[in-house]
């Protein structure tokens, strides 16, 4: 009994020493008969739930795969996986949690509600949208008005509620040549025009000489012949004299000029008969001139969002989405392209300053189909990217590569009202191309992984280049981001020698970090002086 109860006990102990051989064997080896077929998670040791690390939870990102390698079926080669200094570095990398994904899309969220809130719908369509109908036109009759408008498929808010909302729009960003030479003609029209006075005292209206009637009508201006105040012949305005506004007074210090478009907004006027009574005798002996006596029935309008200017009737402006200016009473008074822009107002009235709007246009949307587009993109592949990558440099990534092409879509496409972060979205693409190349011999077909990819990207760009799609800031997005990709995102040292690999990736990290700043760069040298030569 004794020896047999002792043979018993040596059983245990064999079978202990066989086990101990095989864990040394994996511990020198990195594997073990059978290991190809279980789940290496189950090797580790059963752990309560609070005692888990922070990334070995269940959705950890594993990197060099993520949601779209689960979607292609990539997988890792198992003889690379397993090697201790590649599973020491893949092991060790952080698991974080996206909370740049959930901030930037839920203030796209919010702004898209804000403004189909404030503005609504604009017209749906890819072509342009007209409207017709009759108002009141400066004359004191009926016009037939036709007005047109781009439409847009994006179920949103009109163009000029995005410009006034900070779409990139170049003319809002720097002052534009031809904006600035229409806006010249319009100036040297206007120094021409008199006061139209209606003969029945029906009211009055700032125009040319060829647009009032002669029959109904008598037009009042200065000439060498019949000059103004101190010899003038630029003028009258209708409603502004230099001898009846008090405030801005024009003085020997201060005297208004000989030119009626450089002439202040009158906001003192002294009375005339015109706010004593309205009796046609009063009018006729009253010692002030017609054009000050007259109702005037027309101010400036701006109107579409290229700052044209006209004299027009508030019905008028209103039928047209114009802004009216009841303040001015010409259009050489007003800054249109403020009014088109809105935002903060430009550091000097003429020359339009707002270059936030590459940045600030990423929080815009087109419509609800453009942002339903972006918050699935965003939800599904910027946050599983940032997982990886972590907040900090994940937002790098989207705003430098949103920037860059904002920037080139404002040079190439600068007439068009664009929104949306689509430069930065395509950066994302770019990195998810990256990780393919950093884990390049680790992976079991990276041709094929890389080809899936870059058919995306090619069917992506091809989409591009419908009507109302920006391809330009595709383009540069794609390209920024694969500069801000490769050189900010996590990495893995397949080479033993690591002293090597590192310092040829850190080579690599600064000529891509210097190459998108010569990029930022060139491109700002080509918005602010190619395009405003001549």
């Amino acid at each position: 009994n004794i020896d047999g109860r002792l043979d018993i006990d040596r059983q245990p102990e064999r079978k202990d020493k066989k086990k101990d051989r095989k864990a040394d064997d994996f511990r020198s080896t990195g594997d073990f008969p059978g290991s190809q077929d279980l789940d290496q998670s189950r090797l580790q040791p059963a752990l309560p739930p609070h005692f888990l690390p922070v990334g070995d939870v269940v959705d950890r990102r594993e990197y060099g795969i993520g949601v779209v390698g689960e979607a292609f079926g990539r997988d890792y080669k198992t003889m690379v996986r397993n090697q201790p200094h590649v599973r020491i570095q893949m092991d060790e990398m952080d698991d974080y949690r996206p909370y740049f994904t959930y901030w930037v899309t839920t203030v796209q969220i919010v702004i898209m509600i804000v403004t189909l809130i404030l503005y609504g719908f604009g017209p749906v369509g890819i072509e342009l949208s007209e409207r017709t109908g009759q108002v009141m036109a400066q004359g004191l009759y009926i016009e037939d008005v036709g007005y047109e408008e781009p439409s847009s498929f994006w179920f949103g808010p009109r163009a000029a509620d995005l410009i006034h909302l900070g779409a990139k729009f170049s003319p809002c960003m720097r002052k534009d040549k031809l904006i600035v030479a229409e806006q010249e003609k319009q100036r040297r029209r206007e120094s021409e025009t008199g006061c139209c006075v209606r003969n029945d005292h029906s009211g009055c209206s700032q125009t040319a000489r060829e647009e009032c009637s002669t029959l109904l009508s008598t037009f009042h201006k200065w000439s060498a012949r019949y000059p103004g105040p101190d010899g003038r012949v630029s003028g009258p305005v209708c409603g502004q004299d230099p001898l009846y506004c008090t405030a801005p007074l024009s003085s020997y210090a201060n005297t208004w000029p000989d030119n009626i478009t450089q002439w202040p907004i009158c906001h003192v006027t002294t009375p005339t008969i015109k706010s004593i009574g309205f009796l046609n005798l009063a009018r006729s002996l009253s010692p002030a001139p017609a054009h000050m006596t007259c109702e005037r029935i027309s101010r400036p309008c701006c109107i579409g969002i290229h700052g044209r200017c006209e004299i027009r009737t508030q019905e008028y402006c209103d039928f047209v989405q114009g802004h009216f200016h009841p303040e001015a009473t010409l259009c050489s008074q007003v800054s249109c392209m403020q009014d088109v822009c809105g935002m903060l107002p430009f550091f000097h009235p003429s020359v339009p300053d707002q270059f936030y709007r590459v940045w600030l246009s990423l929080f815009l949307h087109a419509g609800l189909l453009h942002l339903a587009v972006s918050v699935i993109f965003q939800l599904y592949l910027m946050r599983d990217m940032e997982k990886l990558c972590g907040p900090l440099r994940i937002g790098i990534i989207y705003f430098g590569s949103g920037i860059v092409g904002n920037l080139a879509s404002a040079i190439f496409v600068p007439y068009r009202a664009e929104s949306g972060p689509a430069g930065a979205q395509f950066g994302i693409v770019a990195s998810l191309i990256v990780e393919v190349v950093n884990v390049w011999p680790a992976l079991k077909s990276p041709s094929i992984a890389l080809g899936k990819l870059l058919s995306i990207l090619c069917m992506l760009f091809f989409l591009g280049l419908m009507p109302w799609v920006d391809n330009y800031a595709h383009v540069f997005g794609f390209g920024s981001g694969f500069l801000l990709s490769y050189a900010l995102m996590p990495y893995v040292s397949f080479d033993k020698k690591s002293a090597n690999s590192l310092a040829a990736r850190a080579l690599l990290i600064a000529a891509c970090l210097c190459v998108y700043a010569l990029v930022l760069t060139a491109l700002m040298v080509v918005f602010y002086t190619i395009e405003q030569e001549g």
